[in-house]
């Protein structure tokens, strides 16, 4: 309770964003005729703002990260598993990303960083790596917002670490708890 009005505080939830599921989502879902003045494309700049206006607004959490790809193909994990995201290998080890894309990513990293959003990428990793790393040390509860599946084995009641699967839409999302993957999968969170 606070002491001047008797109301609780709000609690505190750090939002991490899985920003490149998030850019990638935003731009084939947001007309490529949404430009800059001078002819820059910025459909995913548009869209990707305006989920994390609606996840804010809807969500209000305390804390929001913005996790990036350092590697979107770590070495560590091609050696592990030679064919993995190979089908998204473009030539020799760049990934396959639709030219108009390639410019925004930048626009996309100095708008968070002008709007006061710290973003996270470590050298050698990729961002589901880093939104890993800070889910399962946080001291506060996280939702991991993203359009991938595979960070579902984050979802720990206990720590309260959820998803916002993203796959319907960041207005249609769903909040994967540990009853919500048993449910769909048979398995535990």
């Amino acid at each position: 309770m606070s002491p001047s009005t008797g109301a609780s505080a709000p609690a505190e939830r750090l939002m991490v964003l899985d920003t490149p599921s998030l850019y990638f989502r935003a731009f084939f879902g947001v007309p490529d005729s949404i430009t800059a003045p001078d002819g820059t494309p910025v459909n995913a700049v548009r869209g990707l703002l305006d989920f994390i206006a609606r996840l804010v607004t809807d969500r209000t959490p305390s804390h929001l990260v913005a996790a990036m790809d350092a590697d979107w193909r770590p070495d560590f994990r091609v050696r592990a598993i030679p064919s993995y995201k190979a089908h998204r290998v473009a030539s020799g080890d760049q990934e396959e990303v639709p030219d108009p894309l390639v410019p925004q990513v930048a626009i996309i990293e100095d708008v968070l960083a002008a709007l006061g959003v710290p973003t996270v990428g470590v050298d050698g990793y990729e961002a589901d790596d880093v939104i890993g790393t800070i889910a399962t040390g946080a001291v506060r509860p996280v939702d991991v917002v993203t359009g991938d599946r595979d960070l579902f084995q984050l979802v720990d009641d206990a720590r309260q670490v959820r998803v916002l699967y993203t796959a319907r839409g960041v207005g249609r999302h769903d909040v994967v708890d540990e009853a919500w993957v048993h449910a769909k999968y048979g398995i535990p969170g």
